[in-house]
């Protein structure tokens, strides 16, 4: 074997990068080994025609701001807040809430005692946590709080971010999107765009003696007498006291480990994992002539009904009218290109489908319906590029489901640590809870931590 490493992490995902920036910090010589030669995994951006987008993640929470500021990063962050924009039948809904809110929800027909009810009742569940003892399904909470047909859609934005049917989301989906799990309530987004958060964890990593190989791909987990021994890689073997996959629990499992050293029992309960929905994505360039909302740069668009959209989705078949989301990021931080604004349309592939031809067609119908909410958002289009849910691996360089493990109350994820000694997954297929940026930031930092306290 070649050189020792005190950890080898497998994947420069965000949640790989945070457990080498949190390990390197304390003095733990690291490896990173990015099969890609882009660092960030599904917080990444990339550039077409002198255009540059985020091709997966473009909504981050501010509880990732702590971690960066245990790196003494934060302030390099440069972070923005924003409002999102949701709308449903002609009517909005402005997030985070405040006192706008009361004004909006009047105009769903909500009279001002049934918006202080709901007011009373959202408090109580994020508070009290309430949610997670009442309650098994994401949206069974929604049903409570209100009956009106117009929020309880908007409320059930959590599937689009989960990939899962509403009315298989845990409970505590509730607390993640509207309360103070990881501070989706106060989004934010890096004035230099989601590389930077990649970028500046890899920072921390080489200032403090770490490496990152990219351009290289890990064949396998060594295991040795029930302990992780190392890597091989194309080329070699390298040893390590501590190996930290950021590949995707299934990935490591099945691929990486080939099943060694893992009871039936484990195994079996990975496997029944599923992945969310596919995403496609729509990248433009547009002029900034069309009228775009102060301080916004996510709106989302919501059909008549969300649970029906979901379950024609999830039965392989395109639905008629599409949920969808346009992230506009220049619109806060300011920034065009040869007096253009960028935008990214995200809209969701059928469960199954896999026709390119098809997809492209469904995308087309999705630019018109941005005009809903955006009026002659189509005309002022000057370059567009779309990437389907199937063109997605090669082209950008990883599957674009919408989360690696679409939680469901048929199932719950595990722990970072894998039952081999001195083995351990990161990022969104694993503990904390929530498919996201964030849990992924805080599975690497909780797995750094133990991998400090047992080094010790």
């Amino acid at each position: 074997m070649k050189k020792n490493y005190d950890a080898i992490i497998i994947g420069a995902g965000i949640g790989g990068l945070t457990a080498g920036a949190f390990l390197s910090k304390a003095g733990k010589k690291v490896l990173v080994i990015e099969k890609s030669n882009i660092i960030g995994g599904r917080c990444s951006s990339r550039t077409w025609d002198g255009f540059s987008f985020d091709v997966g993640a473009d909504y981050f929470a501010k509880g990732m701001l702590k971690n960066f500021a245990r790196l003494g990063k934060d302030v390099a962050l440069r972070p923005i807040g924003f409002s999102v924009k949701s709308f449903n039948k002609g009517k909005v809904m402005t997030i985070p809430p405040g006192l706008h809110l009361i004004k909006e929800l009047s105009g769903f027909g909500m009279s001002k005692k049934e918006i202080a009810g709901f007011g009373l009742s959202m408090a109580r569940e994020i508070l009290f946590r309430r949610y997670s003892k009442r309650y098994k399904t994401n949206d069974s909470v929604i049903d409570t709080i209100t009956n009106n047909p117009l929020l309880r859609n908007i409320l059930n934005i959590g599937a689009f971010f989960s990939g899962s049917l509403p009315h298989k989301m845990p409970s505590y989906w509730f607390n993640l999107l509207f309360g103070r799990t990881f501070g989706y309530d106060f989004p934010f987004y890096p004035m230099d765009g989601a590389q930077r958060i990649p970028d500046l964890l890899s920072e921390v990593i080489r200032e403090n003696g770490g490496e990152i190989r990219t351009n290289t791909s890990v064949e396998k987990i060594l295991i040795e007498k029930n302990k992780a021994a190392g890597v091989k890689t194309t080329g070699e073997e390298i040893e390590a006291d501590v190996v930290i996959s950021n590949s995707g629990i299934q990935d490591t499992v099945f691929n990486l480990m080939k099943g060694k050293g893992l009871s039936t029992e484990f195994k079996n309960r990975v496997k029944k994992y599923k992945h969310g929905l596919l995403m496609n994505s729509i990248f433009t360039a547009f002029k900034t002539d069309i009228a775009m909302m102060n301080n916004v740069h996510l709106y989302c668009y919501f059909p008549d009904d969300v649970k029906e959209m979901f379950s024609t989705l999830h039965k392989g078949e395109f639905p008629d009218d599409y949920i969808f989301t346009l992230s506009v990021p220049d619109a806060i931080t300011g920034k065009r290109t040869d007096g253009c604004c960028t935008g990214t349309i995200k809209f969701i592939t059928p469960r199954g489908e896999d026709n390119k031809e098809i997809i492209s067609k469904e995308a087309d119908k999705v630019i018109e319906s941005v005009n809903r909410i955006l009026p002659n958002f189509k005309k002022s289009i000057v370059w567009k590029k779309i990437v389907t849910s199937e063109d997605y691996e090669d082209e950008i360089g990883f599957e674009s489901c919408i989360a690696p493990v679409a939680e469901s109350i048929e199932y719950k994820k595990m722990s970072h640590k894998m039952p081999v000694k001195g083995l351990y997954n990161v990022g969104a297929t694993v503990l904390p809870n929530g498919g996201c940026t964030a849990s992924s930031v805080e599975s690497g930092k909780r797995c750094a931590e133990d991998v400090l306290i047992q080094t010790q």
